[in-house]
């Protein structure tokens, strides 16, 4: 077609027309528009907000900080040869980072422990748990999710398993998360070689993710590798140890594949005490069906582990750890499945309104067996990690159980300006005292001097 058919040049003159035919009213549309712009920005610069020092506007506020962060020009010099300072602010802006997760954590579990929450709002604080341990992979979020699997509530209880599931299928890198999502529709339309190198690269970049050994374990149970399958399994299962699905999943190819009965029955053991509700129960009966010993092991076991305000259960003690692989190899990973069970533990002492005697009693037999002094060098890191969080719960639990210590959260803001409203109304309430007594007393002005807010003339 001719360039001219495609572009004729009546077009141009009629949208020109047009536009300068409607010339006025678009000026007066764009300047009506610019004002109402312009006025609701001004609302919103100037509209009251709190700040450490009362109300203030959000104009005030945002200049304060500015201020602030230009009061130090220094502040992001590296203080180390080598050091850059893009090191320095990437440092500072992790910390920010972390402090920001530690407190929203820490804000989520006080909801969740307080006894006058209501259920809506538990599975709000669950939720943000759920981000906090998809987007930063924290411990801390995760272990509080597990400890209320075993909440009496169960849309509660379902509510932190369906957060567990969403926090160890996730990476905290969405272009992780992207190549594993191509790797599982791979998988379903049977293009498993594809699919397995895929998930061979995401293993290899991120090692310390149990996910990509768990999907790779799929890959390989779907290629009838009985083997490689269970090796996966297990390494999933070493970096993500309070993964109950891994452990049934593995539970189920031993007893399946390899026979292994004993160790499937302890895997089974492990899940159901993190996860009472996980459907493990058919798989149990052909268990103890095939080896008739096991049924006696498991109640014999489930005893020394009932609760009691009376001694901490069986599983709670080193004794049940110390011997095992990750309590010298990986002792983050064996810190962080005791402290599922510990929190578990603590829910439940919560619910049984525990006095303060029984809690002291408690809390010091297990640190005094958790002592790091009492065990090999080799364990050192793990029962020290285990000690120090045991020594730092018990203070605050034994706290709360303190009728006349009840511990009241509030922010940093908060204390800072209640402490700053009193020391304000004191100094009003002296002025004002002193006013009085200068109405009252004549003389009071000649022996005392001008007050606090006069000048030498005796006037405000």
């Amino acid at each position: 077609m001719p360039f001219e058919d495609v572009f004729p040049s009546h077009t141009f003159l009629r949208t020109e027309s047009r536009f300068m035919s409607s010339g006025p009213r678009r000026w007066i549309f764009g300047f009506g528009t610019f004002w109402v712009v312009l006025l609701l920005q001004s609302a919103f610069l100037y509209s009251p907000m709190k700040c450490e020092r009362g109300l203030c506007t959000r104009s005030t506020v945002w200049r304060r900080r500015a201020m602030a962060a230009m009061a130090n020009p220094y502040q992001y010099m590296p203080t180390e040869p080598g050091k850059s300072s893009d090191q320095v602010g990437f440092e500072k802006l992790c910390t920010r980072w972390n402090q920001e997760e530690a407190e929203a954590v820490q804000r989520c579990k006080r909801t969740l422990q307080s006894g006058e929450t209501t259920r809506e709002a538990k599975i709000l604080a669950l939720n943000e748990l759920e981000y906090w341990a998809m987007r930063r992979g924290g411990y801390d979020a995760e272990v509080i999710l597990i400890g209320m699997l075993k909440d009496p509530d169960q849309e509660v209880s379902g509510q932190a398993h369906i957060s567990l599931k969403k926090t160890w299928a996730a990476h905290f890198n969405m272009w992780v998360n992207t190549r594993v999502d191509h790797g599982r529709v791979l998988m379903k339309e049977k293009r498993l070689d594809e699919a397995l190198k895929i998930f061979d690269k995401v293993a290899f970049e991120n090692p310390l993710w149990g996910e990509g050994y768990h999907l790779r374990a799929k890959c390989w149970n779907a290629m009838k590798d009985v083997d490689k399958t269970i090796e996966d399994l297990r390494k999933a299962l070493e970096f993500c140890p309070n993964n109950y699905l891994v452990m049934v999943e593995l539970g189920i190819t031993l007893m399946d594949k390899k026979k292994a009965y004993a160790e499937a029955a302890s895997l089974f053991k492990r899940a159901l005490d993190l996860c009472p509700f996980l459907p493990v129960e058919s798989f149990l009966r052909d268990l103890f069906k095939k080896v008739p010993g096991l049924q006696e092991e498991w109640d014999a076991e489930k005893k020394a582990n009932e609760f009691s305000l009376t001694e901490p259960p069986a599983r709670l003690l080193p004794d049940s750890w110390v011997h095992r692989f990750e309590a010298t190899e990986r002792p983050n990973q064996a810190f962080l499945r005791v402290g599922g069970e510990l929190e578990q533990w603590f829910a439940e002492v919560r619910r049984r309104e525990a006095d303060a005697a029984t809690q002291r009693k408690l809390w010091s037999v297990l640190v005094i067996k958790w002592d790091p002094d009492k065990w090999p060098r080799e364990l050192r890191s793990f029962t020290t990690q285990v000690h120090e969080a045991l020594k730092a719960r018990r203070e605050r639990e034994l706290a709360k159980a303190q009728p006349e210590a009840i511990e009241q959260w509030k922010d940093k803001d908060d204390e800072e300006f209640e402490e700053a409203q009193a020391e304000y109304d004191e100094v009003q309430r002296l002025w004002i005292k002193r006013k009085e007594r200068k109405n009252h007393d004549p003389g009071f002005q000649l022996k005392n001097g001008p007050t606090l807010r006069e000048g030498k003339d005796g006037r405000n």
